[in-house]
């Protein structure tokens, strides 16, 4: 077998490779090391230090450790501090405000008061808190807290109008605020000073007509002093205060009569009140329209000679009572009345207002037992062929057949008689 011989270079040495040239592989070694050392260097950056301007304080961190004590911090001061922050540059360089947290450390935190507390820094982000290490760069790394037992407490809001002006003529009848109460939190201590709240309602004008005010809350302790709150809240710090201003008046008293008849004279009937005026407040338009008062109505058909009426007074819509008055007693003088029972006969029945396609016809031969009451001098003398009983179309529905009709009486001669008591005449009607 023939030896394999190596080529011969041109020059006529063997060929070799490069890399069996321990200059060439020492060079490469030196290069890749460098190239190492550059990476090392310019990208990860061991022992980097930085630091994190304007990172905040989180009063909320770790909060259970004070408010498992029943207490809240009622005082803050907004802060902020500097991070030193430390670790390779590759890992740190990616870091904000988020992946750390300063917090005041409460563990001394035992009871209510101003506490001067040591800040805190902690790296949340669990990828690289064990690689970096973190720390407060502020020299004066502590913090005031202000720390009380924070409570509600609900009081009724008193409206004060005494700085109010009204016009002559008028009244503030009544106020009334949009919140009926307000609700104060804050510390226990200063919550304790509390004793009231009031709406002090002030208006530039003089008041002649109803308003509404926004008004500021006022708050005072038990001697009347007012009271600047440090930390208490409200849930509202104003009202809107409505002022209803009523027009007043002075208005004379009459009653009314019902069921009279067509030609009353209610002269007749001379009667005594026991009030004879009401003073009333209202709306201006209202009680400018007024010149008396009916405060009820007396049915003749009920009337009773010598009776006295206790009548409820009843005031028009949107009018009010200033007196302290809810009824009125009517009082008559009978002295010179009478009553009179005339049975009335069927020539004595008149129709109106029955139109002309329908005929009535008045079955009742005599209308009984009709009783009358007036002047006695007048009764005296009163024979039933004077008396009428009116049937009036108007006052019920007309249709065919028979029946019992309502009918008014009265006397044609004098309007002073009046009937007691209700009447039917039996009639039949049929179409023409």
């Amino acid at each position: 077998m023939n030896p394999i011989k190596k080529p011969f270079r041109a020059d006529g040495g063997q060929n070799r490779s490069l890399l069996e040239d321990r200059r060439v592989r020492l060079g490469i070694a030196f290069l890749v090391a460098l190239l190492m050392w550059v990476a090392v260097t310019t990208v990860v950056k061991p022992n980097t230090t930085i630091v994190k301007k304007g990172v905040p304080v989180d009063y909320t961190y770790e909060s259970s450790v004070y408010t498992s004590r029943g207490l809240s911090i009622v005082e803050a001061p907004e802060r902020t501090v500097d991070l030193t922050i430390s670790g390779d540059g590759y890992t740190i360089g990616d870091l904000t405000q988020e992946d750390f947290v300063v917090y005041p450390d409460y563990s001394s935190v035992r009871s209510s008061g101003t506490k001067n507390l040591q800040l805190r820094v902690r790296c949340v982000n669990t990828a690289v808190a064990s690689n970096i290490s973190v720390s407060i760069a502020d020299a004066d790394n502590t913090v005031d807290v202000v720390f009380d037992v924070v409570e509600e407490k609900t009081l009724p809001i008193q409206v004060n109008t005494r700085y109010l002006t009204i016009e002559d003529g008028y009244i503030l009848y009544s106020t009334a605020a949009s919140n009926e109460t307000v609700t104060l939190t804050g510390p226990s201590s200063e919550l304790a000073d509390v004793a009231s709240c009031t709406a002090e309602v002030s208006y530039s004008d003089i008041l002649s007509d109803s308003v509404t005010v926004n008004t500021n809350l006022r708050f005072y302790n038990e001697n009347g002093h007012e009271l600047e709150f440090n930390y208490v809240t409200a849930d509202h710090e104003t009202v809107d205060v409505t002022l209803t201003v009523y027009k007043t008046a002075t208005l004379p008293i009459n009653v009314r009569f019902v069921n009279t008849p067509p030609n009353f004279d209610d002269s007749v009937l001379i009667y005594s009140l026991s009030q004879t005026e009401l003073r009333v407040a209202g709306p201006a338009d209202t009680v400018e329209n007024l010149s008396e008062l009916a405060v009820g109505t007396i049915d003749l058909s009920t009337f009773a000679l010598d009776k006295v009426y206790e009548m409820p007074i009843t005031l028009p819509s949107g009018l009010v009572s200033l007196d302290n008055v809810d009824t009125v007693t009517v009082s008559f003088n009978c002295s010179a009345m009478a009553t009179k029972t005339l049975n009335i006969p069927a020539d004595n029945i008149e129709v109106v207002n029955l139109p002309s396609t329908y005929q009535l016809t008045v079955e009742t031969e005599r209308l009984m037992n009709v009783t009358l009451c007036g002047p006695a001098s007048v009764l005296e003398g009163l024979t039933a062929d004077q008396v009428v009983a009116q049937i009036d179309a108007d006052d019920f529905a007309v249709s065919l057949g028979q029946q019992n009709i309502a009918c008014s009486i009265y006397v044609p001669a004098d309007g002073r008689v009046f009937a007691l008591g209700s009447y039917t005449v039996q009639c039949r009607i049929q179409s023409n």
